[in-house]
């Protein structure tokens, strides 16, 4: 039986994985990267606003009502029984704002509030850009508030690289992001802020707990194509367990596209993982509902589950 449901996920993932995501693996471009520094609205994978600008700089107030926004369309989504897509939600918000929180901390401790960093943060979530990157790989306020703080401490050459790695990635706003102004806030309104930012960890963090791995930060797994590209040579490998992990990921980076349902869908039925593969099939058909790969996919799963069901 398990030579038969392996034989059937290869049929399936060389179908649709391997022959369409040759060369996905190849990192994205930097070469192209812009400016950093403006104020700007951006919108999500699924078209909506990720976030609004200011004539001043980026608007927090406007940051943190639209990252309660993506959180709600987590709760919704997840009401429904789409885990994974809430998920999505849920882990966007909760890297974005952690991300934000950590930078504002930062900025305190460089204005000489506590001892270490380290100590200084210890009362937060998550602390340190590593681990904030794995919430959701997909947000580029990790990399662009990296690339602020270098810059705060006039680290220029440093700075690049991450500011240049934020601005290539798909949910970085069009016009840019301008949170320089930080620098230049009040102790006391940076601690207001801080805490209003840890309110709405609260508030995403209740209803969604990270799986953290303790992962080192590629900083190309914002990319779904890229992932799933990573999820096929894994599979020619035959490490299964490595190309569901990455198929997981790219869910995160991109529940909007049917291929990266196929795959996860396809990646959990080479570990054998009924249940999941099942979980997968259904909700990438709720959003697919006419895809002919996941349709395929669901027939094959039908047949094998038949067969198991006569062997019995």
């Amino acid at each position: 039986m398990k030579k038969r449901v392996l034989s059937i996920g290869l049929a399936v993932l060389l179908s649709f994985s391997l022959c369409a995501c040759k060369q996905e693996s190849e990192p994205a471009d930097a070469s192209n990267a812009g400016s950093v520094g403006a104020s700007a609205g951006a919108t999500a994978a699924d078209g909506s606003t990720m976030i609004a600008g200011s004539e001043t700089g980026t608007s927090c107030e406007d940051f943190i009502s639209i990252m309660r926004s993506i959180k709600e369309h987590g709760d919704q989504t997840t009401q429904l029984g789409l885990q994974a897509t809430g998920e999505y939600y849920y882990s966007f918000a909760g890297a974005s704002v952690s991300a934000l929180r950590y930078a504002v901390e930062y900025i305190l401790w460089l204005k000489g509030e506590g001892d270490t960093l380290a100590s200084f943060t210890s009362d937060s979530r998550y602390t340190g850009w590593d681990t904030i990157a794995e919430i959701n790989y997909a947000s580029p306020y990790m990399s662009y508030f990296e690339g602020l703080l270098l810059e705060i401490q006039g680290k220029y050459d440093e700075s690049i690289t991450p500011y240049a790695t934020a601005s290539i990635m798909p949910l970085f706003p069009d016009e840019g992001l301008d949170f320089y102004y930080l620098k230049k806030m009040e102790v006391a309104d940076l601690y207001a802020l801080r805490d209003r930012l840890r309110d709405l960890e609260e508030q995403i963090y209740s209803a969604y707990t990270p799986d953290l791995k303790g992962r080192d930060w590629n900083r190309q797994w914002f990319s779904a194509e890229y992932l799933v590209g990573l999820s096929s040579e894994s599979v020619k490998n035959e490490d299964y367990a490595k190309a569901l992990d990455y198929a997981k990921l790219a869910l995160k980076a991109d529940p909007f596209s049917a291929i990266v349902w196929r795959n996860a869908a396809a990646c959990a039925l080479f570990t054998e993982d009924l249940v999941l593969t099942g979980s997968y099939i259904d909700e990438g058909l709720a959003v697919f509902p006419d895809d002919e790969g996941l349709l395929d996919l669901r027939r094959a799963f039908l047949k094998a589950g038949e067969e198991m069901e006569a062997e019995l």
